[in-house]
């Protein structure tokens, strides 16, 4: 599934897609469009999900997910994972720590 989010703090960003094959997959789908709806070079402190209704793979699903707040350090983002048919598959929630780059202040 390829993703088009953006970083922004105060509105949601919508994406869809098809699930992959397994059990994790709404792990896999929250824990990428969270760190990529907070736009940096993230290393993952903590992913905590509740699950709803089960998916199948290759099912199309609904993402949504925007940053909640950031500080110097920590980038913390929420979303959920919305089945074709508007039911909730999944929610959740993650902290990311700020990598440094090297050569970028």
């Amino acid at each position: 599934m390829t993703s088009s989010f953006t970083a922004s703090p105060s509105a949601p960003t919508v994406s869809s897609g098809q699930v992959p094959a397994g059990p994790g997959a709404a792990a896999a789908l929250l824990e990428a469009a969270l760190a990529a709806v907070s736009g940096e070079t993230l290393s993952p402190v903590s992913l905590t999900l509740d699950y709803g209704f089960p998916l199948q793979a290759g099912e199309t699903v609904t993402l949504e997910a925007a940053v909640e707040r950031a500080t110097r350090t920590l980038v913390f983002a929420h979303g959920r994972v919305l089945k074709a048919n508007g039911a909730l598959a999944a929610t959740g929630s993650a902290v990311f720590r700020r990598v440094e780059v090297p050569g970028h202040p």
